[in-house]
This record gives C-alpha cells, structure tokens and sequence, in this order.
C-alpha cells in the first residue's frame, strides 16, 4: 500500500508541475508579443536517482524521469504525512528531486582563494598577489573594485618668487661684471691711428653706413619691450622671469671674459670712443660703469662712448634671445608674430653689420652661444628625467648644472603657453587663454 500512495502522489504533483508550466508559457507569449520563442526553455541539469526502496518510480512513467530547474522549483513541498515512510527512517523530500552539480570542485584549505563558493556571507574575494583589487559579489550583482588614487597629469608649476628675485641679482651682478670688463678693455684699445680694422669678408664689401646702428638699436628697444610684455602676462610669468635672467646671466658672463682676454682694433673708423685716462683706478672704472648703465649699453642714447666689446656681439645676443622668447612662450597659433620678430633679428642683425659695428665673427659667436645656451637650458628644464646626475646625462656636465637644479628642481615639466591678467582689476580680463 505504500507504494501505491508515493505513485498517486508523484502523480499528482507532476499534473500540477504541467498546469504550471502552461500558464508560465502562456505567460511569456503574452509578453513576447504574441509571438512564439522556439528556444529550449530547459536545460537538463541531470536524472532524479530515485532511492532503493523505491524501484518501480522510474519504470513507472519515464517521460518525466527528466526535470528542469523550473519544474523542480515548482514542486510544492512534500509533507511527512504525504510521503510515507518507505523503509527504516527514509524519506522523500524535495532534496532527492534536485541534483546539485556544480562547475567547479571546492578549493582545499591550502589553497590562496580559500573561500567556499556558496558560504553564509554570500561574498567572494579574488585577490592578487599585490592585494590592490577586491571583488564583492553582492546580491545585486556589483562588483567593487579598489583602484590606486589618480597621478596629476598636469604637472604643477609652483612661483617659488624669491627665487626669480635671486635670479635678478644674479643678472644684475653679470651685467656689472660686463660693463666693467669694457670699462677695463677700453684702456686696452689698440691705437687707432696705428691699428685698423681687421680684414673682414663684409666689411672688405660693403662700405660703412653709420645711420644702421641707430636702425639695430630702435629694432633691439622693440624686441626687448615685447619680450618683457609677453614674459610679464605669462600665466607662470615668475618663471619665465626666472629663466630668462638665468640665460641672460650666463651670456653676460662669457662676454666679460671673452672680451677682456683678447682686445680687437675697432672696426669702424667712423665710431666715437672717448679718449684713454692712462689709468684704471676704482674710481675711474666705477664713473665708467655707471655711464654706461644709464645708457643701458645702447649708443642711442649717447653714453657708450667706451669701445673694445668685441667678441662677441650684445646686440646680436639680444636680438636672437628676444626671437626665441617670444617663440617659445607665446601660443603657436600666432607663428605670423614668430615670423616677425625672425625677421626684425635679421634686420636689425644686417643693420648692425652695415655700421662696422662689429666684426662678422663677433656675429656668428654670439648667435651660436645664445641658441645652444637657450636650447640647452630649455631641454634640461622640459625634461624630468635630465634633472639628476647620471653617467647618460651628458648636459648634466655643465658647471652651471647644480644651479639649474636649485631654480628648476620644482618645475614639473614644460610650460602650458597661457596668458593671465596679473592685476585684481578689473576682473572681467582674469580669463586665461588656451595653450595650443
């Protein structure tokens, strides 16, 4: 009698798992649009093994030997008191219709992953070897993962003023070194009633044009005063300042000794140079100096009357340097302005050598000077890497390298070309441009 009772049991439940199983697929018709899906909507996850003492089970219908997840999870749960005991202390429960087969084998104790797949806290953790990312399995389905704090990829550029001021003196202390280097140069002169100029391919060519000094020195005045408004409305205009004080320096420096160790007659024999005092005391060399600072070293303006500042050219070194300021710091969408400050160089470079105001070798010098020292200085602070000491790092082998460190260390990188209103007021002209 027992088994006939599990038989109509399992009956039952199977015409119900059927009812169930029509409606669920009306269902989804309904919401498909009407339209019939002709997937397989089950899988086969395995036989129900039916017990021992219940033989006749399977024999009995063996169409329905073969559930699907749906079908079992629709089974209504079987009571003790409709599922009879069968043998000693066993019985038919919802578990001997489900066969759980997972994928994966559970990991050992041993193992790094050591979490069971189906515990409590319903949490799984995939961790590396650097424990940087955490996978949470939630119920929702989230994964979380801890990621590193982003790196700046705008490198920051700090003012760091005091060291621009320091840069200023520096400049100011080359400058004087300058000055009185000609100053001392000048009671060296070779007489210029014995010495003419020195032979020389444009001077042997093309005749003397006094009027052309006066032309290079108004395009130098030009050049300067652009450069100094371009540096001024900088967005990082201290160390644009602080940069340009430091070449400047360095140019100033080898002129004073370039000048002072080898004296040249003076090329023009039409220029004014005051007379010699035969004497070279304190006194006499610090007059000298502050006139031609009051003249800031421009015959423009009537106070170089001192000659013998040869080797190499300060016009030059100021035209080329100006041109490379102002490509380097201004956008490069304004390449006509690049274009025209090239060509006033030139101009005011021609000018200068129509008045025999400078031999052309004085000219070559300087512009080679004044380019490798701008350019030398410029990859060094564009490049990180270049900022230490290494057996590789060629450049770091200047003897002025432990002072670019000092004015540079904190220079992230090359400068964004961006200009800002330096003034509180007014603020509508505190919009910064665009680099490009």
């Amino acid at each position: 009698m027992g088994l006939e009772t599990v038989s109509a049991t399992v009956h039952e439940n199977e015409a119900n798992v059927e009812k169930k199983t029509e409606k669920e697929n009306a269902t989804e018709i309904v919401m498909n649009g009407g339209e019939m899906v002709l997937e397989p909507k089950f899988v086969d996850y395995g036989s129900i093994h039916p017990t021992a003492d219940v033989p006749q089970l399977q024999q009995h219908n063996s169409s329905h030997a073969l559930l699907s997840p749906r079908s079992v999870l629709s089974l209504p749960p079987l009571d003790d008191e409709e599922l009879p005991n069968t043998s000693k202390g066993t019985n038919m429960t919802q578990g001997d219709l489900y066969q759980r087969q997972p994928l994966l084998p559970n990991p050992g104790k041993s193992d790094k992953w050591g979490h069971n797949a189906h515990n409590s806290s319903g949490q799984e953790y995939y961790e590396d070897e650097d424990d940087i990312i955490q996978k949470a399995s939630e119920s929702n389905g989230v994964i979380k993962i801890n990621m590193p704090p982003p790196i700046r990829e705008e490198p920051r550029f700090p003012q760091e003023r005091w060291k621009t001021l320091l840069a200023a003196i520096i400049l100011a202390f080359n400058f004087v070194l300058t000055l009185t280097s000609l100053a001392l140069v000048h009671e060296r002169l070779p007489d210029r009633s014995v010495y003419g100029p020195l032979p020389d391919v444009f001077f042997d060519n093309v005749p003397a044009f006094d009027w052309a000094l006066s032309v290079s020195e108004y395009i130098i005045i030009i050049c300067v005063n652009s450069c100094v408004i371009t540096m001024f409305f900088h967005k990082h205009r201290f160390i644009v300042f602080r940069r340009v004080f430091l070449i400047m320096s360095l140019l100033y420096l080898y002129r004073s000794i370039t000048m002072y160790v080898t004296v040249l007659p003076v090329a023009s024999t039409t220029y004014f140079c005051s007379p010699k005092s035969n004497e070279t005391s304190p006194l006499v060399i610090a007059k000298r100096v502050l006139t031609l600072m009051s003249g800031f070293g421009l015959s423009v303006n009537g106070k170089h009357v001192y000659c013998g500042d040869f080797i190499y050219s300060g016009h030059t070194v100021i035209l080329v340097l100006s041109y490379l300021v102002i490509a380097e710091y201004t956008p490069k969408k304004l390449y006509p302005l690049h274009w025209v400050y090239w060509v006033l160089g030139i101009v005011g470079v021609v000018m200068l050598q129509l008045s025999h105001g400078h031999y052309t070798i004085d000219v070559i010098i300087a512009y080679f000077i004044t380019t490798r020292i701008f350019w030398t200085y410029h990859t060094l602070a564009n490049n990180i890497s270049l900022k230490q000491h290494s057996p590789n790092n060629l450049l770091g082998r200047e003897w002025w390298f432990c002072f670019f460190l000092y004015f540079e260390g904190n220079v992230g990188g090359p400068i964004p070309r961006q200009f800002d209103w330096p003034f509180p007021w007014p603020r509508r002209f505190h919009s910064k441009s665009r680099d490009s």
